[in-house]
């Protein structure tokens, strides 16, 4: 087994799920998620008075060529997704139900998935995201996708830049007034005419090479906190609780 799978914690592929995972209600709701789904982001998106901030981070760090990590929380993924659709990012999609569905909706926006599960899979996605960083693409990460708890930090992201490299930039996004899911990442989804932020902070690394002192728990909390901060930076904008 290669450095890249034996060392990232995280087991990906790049095949969609099989078809024979599915009941025939999850075809059906995959069928019109598929079809609804971007349209719905969209209009959400344009009815949405947001700004944003920090992304010249962003474009400098891909300026430099050596692939981005964008990190987003799972409950704070909708804004971004609409602002940052149509550039070719490469998205990390569980092997579950629900990583189906997001596979299915960001495709038509422009993006490209990886389909990955902590406990299933193989280690050709995982390693195909490490090549991506690699050749200079943009890849996003949630977390604490895709089943929580919420503002928690696997392995994976931890794992991808230290062994590309690639810096990492947090992103969050906030918008007043907002409906929250009632699900485990209390997913924030922007009312029509809403005002929003998006926020994307500095870009930070990870080492190659862990000391005694700082290991894969120091990154994780790091990622965390770096991610807390710009979600917290958002809300409080927004004055919304969070």
């Amino acid at each position: 087994m290669s450095e890249e799978a034996s060392s990232s914690g995280l087991i990906a592929s790049e095949e969609p799920a099989k078809p024979d995972r599915w009941s025939l209600s999850d075809k059906v709701a995959l069928f019109f998620a598929e079809m609804l789904g971007p349209l719905v982001i969209r209009a959400l998106g344009q009815a949405c008075r947001y700004h944003v901030e920090g992304q010249h981070h962003l474009e400098t760090a891909e300026a430099a060529g050596g692939g981005v990590i964008l990190a987003i929380w799972h409950g704070r993924m909708l804004l971004p997704v609409y602002h940052l659709r149509g550039r070719g990012i490469i998205s990390l999609a569980s092997l579950h139900r629900d990583g189906e569905f997001i596979a299915r909706i960001v495709r038509p926006l422009g993006y490209i998935s990886r389909r990955g599960s902590p406990r299933e899979g193989g280690r050709a996605g995982f390693n195909a995201m490490v090549r991506d960083l690699r050749a200079g693409r943009t890849v996003a990460i949630f977390p604490d996708g895709p089943t929580g708890p919420r503002h928690s930090v696997r392995d994976g992201v931890v794992q991808l830049a230290r062994l590309t490299g690639a810096p990492i930039v947090p992103i969050s996004f906030s918008a007043a007034p907002a409906w929250r899911a009632g699900s485990w990442d209390r997913f924030m989804v922007m009312k029509p005419f809403s005002l929003g932020v998006i926020l994307m902070k500095e870009p930070f690394t990870i080492p190659r090479q862990f000391t005694a002192e700082q290991g894969l728990e120091y990154y994780r909390t790091q990622v965390r906190m770096q991610l807390l901060e710009v979600e917290n930076k958002a809300d409080s904008q927004m004055n919304v609780s969070g």
